[in-house]
């Protein structure tokens, strides 16, 4: 936009390079559009003389007059009119791109790193709702396994998995999680009544869902299945389950908006408790933003939600 100004006012003026100067403009384009030295003064909090002196400055610079008097007012030459047009369009434009820079400058911002598979079947689900209740924020969502530095990758909230205790950061427990054996309503061979009936069934297998502890929690003298299908992420195992791929030990908030969905079923009462927990992490010492609070809380709430629906 500025390149364009340059190359119009270069045009007008016939010297290029040696623009007015922005307060010259400024007056000029008041007291064309207003009719009144006065009235574009009291526009801009400066005198009339003020005004009357950058018109002349301008005047001086271009070589020819910008204003006629007219009664009481002024009224512009052609060339005045001519350049009045085209200084209001870009004085518009620039104060308008000034404004959308401060506003995108002062939009509270937040960037929230999860594991894959609570990204994208817990909490993807349920951003729409924050973003209807706060759309002034714009919410950045990553993923990774990765143990992320929130002070070098910018993150200012992680949700991880683990026992707490992470070394430079503050960690707050979020939730408790615990394993159950879920299938589609439609698996092929039909549904399981009991744990026993698992064996020479088609199992899914996960790196974090191994089948062997459930078992012995069951009483069941079975081996870790050694066939079928291996996913390394969670949320993989849940879709292959909900697809009827076979049966699958997942986690409650993994499948807890399936299992409402009706895409999944619980087979079974029992269920395995999971050794970790999920924390929600922020930079030491957590820093004061009343952005990143309110989500938070909003993520407490949700989790409250899904518990009590559990």
């Amino acid at each position: 936009m500025l390149f364009q100004w340059n190359i119009e006012l270069d045009s007008l003026f016939e010297m290029p390079g040696k623009l007015p100067s922005l307060p010259a403009l400024r007056a000029f384009e008041a007291a064309a559009r207003t009719g009144s030295v006065a009235r574009a003064a009291e526009e801009l909090f400066v005198t009339p003389g003020a005004v009357s002196h950058q018109i002349k400055s301008l005047e001086a610079q271009l070589g020819y007059s910008l204003f006629v008097r007219q009664g009481r007012g002024l009224a512009l030459t052609p060339e005045g009119c001519r350049l009045a047009h085209t200084v209001n369009r870009l004085l518009v434009a620039v104060g308008n791109e000034l404004d959308a820079i401060k506003r995108e400058r002062e939009r509270p911002k937040l960037t929230v790193t999860a594991l894959p598979s609570l990204a994208a079947r817990w909490l993807t689900p349920r951003l729409g709702r924050f973003i209807e209740q706060n759309s002034e924020v714009e919410l950045w969502v990553q993923s990774s396994k990765q143990l992320q530095s929130l002070a070098t990758d910018g993150i200012d909230l992680a949700i991880r998995m683990g026992l707490g205790g992470w070394p430079g950061v503050y960690s707050e427990h979020f939730f408790d999680d615990y394993f159950m054996v879920v299938a589609s309503p439609h698996l092929p061979g039909g549904l399981p009544r009991t744990p026993a009936e698992l064996r020479g069934r088609s199992l899914l297998r996960g790196e974090e869902e191994p089948w062997q502890p459930y078992f012995e929690l069951a009483g069941l003298d079975l081996p870790e299945p050694s066939q079928g299908l291996v996913f390394s992420d969670s949320g993989m195992l849940v879709q292959a389950a909900i697809e009827g791929q076979g049966i699958a030990l997942a986690r409650r908030s993994l499948v807890q908006d399936d299992l409402c969905a009706g895409r999944l079923l619980r087979l079974f009462e029992l269920s395995l408790p999971y050794e970790r927990s999920y924390w929600l992490v922020t930079p030491t010492p957590p820093p004061h933003r009343p952005v990143l609070q309110t989500f938070i809380d909003w993520l407490k709430a949700e989790m409250r939600a899904s518990l009590e629906s559990a």
